[in-house]
């Protein structure tokens, strides 16, 4: 289902992984990319689980508190040690891919495990879009991604849609839901939530970036 839902709504070519050291996806399809990414930066901690699935990264990145030494002296020649704490391993992956110019991006492994860890790599996608304009969250059960002033967004009818924002003032208009929305104000993190797409596309204008949230659940 995955597999089926993520080709037509974010159908993947030429792109590269970052893996975070959240909860390692269990789905097949999603543990296939990370072996056909051009490219994969692993943060620190994620370590062990990627070797353990046979699947060796490019770089590892992170302030090395949360990989064994036993990993750390046999990939010591890929791994780079930051060890500034006024940044996650995440925004030091995302920093580094964008120094190699790589584009594309997906982030495994952003959510689970730690609930604040997810809230805060969720919220800084807003940041790395910045710098990296294709970029996005996937896990088991859908996908994050930044939408910036009236963007069109592929969907499924039925698919369950959410919106984000950290600024309480961003309003946000879109039509092609159960529950269409008219300039709308996000002033609070659940005033976009729990919605559902009613066509194959959306058309979504925002006053400010915003988070979109596409779950792989069709009701």
């Amino acid at each position: 289902m995955i597999q089926q839902i993520l080709k037509t709504i974010y159908p993947l070519n030429n792109y590269n992984i970052i893996l975070a050291d959240g909860r390692f996806p269990k789905d097949k399809y999603l543990q296939s990319l990370l072996k056909s990414a051009k490219k994969i930066i692993a943060c620190d901690g994620a370590t062990k689980r990627i070797i353990e699935h046979n699947i060796i990264p490019d770089y590892i990145i992170g302030d090395c508190d949360s990989i064994s030494q036993l990993h750390y002296n046999k990939f010591k020649d890929k791994i780079i040690k930051l060890s500034d704490q006024n940044s996650n391993d995440l925004t030091k992956a995302v920093n580094l891919a964008d120094s190699l110019k790589l584009e594309n991006i997906v982030i495994l492994g952003a959510t689970g495990m730690r609930e604040d860890h997810a809230i805060a790599n969720i919220s800084l996608l807003l940041d790395y879009t910045k710098k990296i304009k294709k970029i996005a969250i996937i896990s088991d059960y859908g996908i994050f991604n930044v939408c910036e002033d009236t963007e069109k967004i592929k969907t499924i009818e039925g698919q369950q849609i959410s919106f984000f924002s950290t600024n309480v003032d961003t309003k946000i208009s879109c039509q092609e839901l159960k529950w269409p929305l008219n300039m709308h104000k996000l002033s609070s993190w659940f005033n976009g939530t729990l919605n559902q797409a009613t066509h194959q596309y959306i058309f979504v204008t925002s006053t400010a970036p915003i988070i979109v949230y596409r779950a792989f659940c069709i009701k």
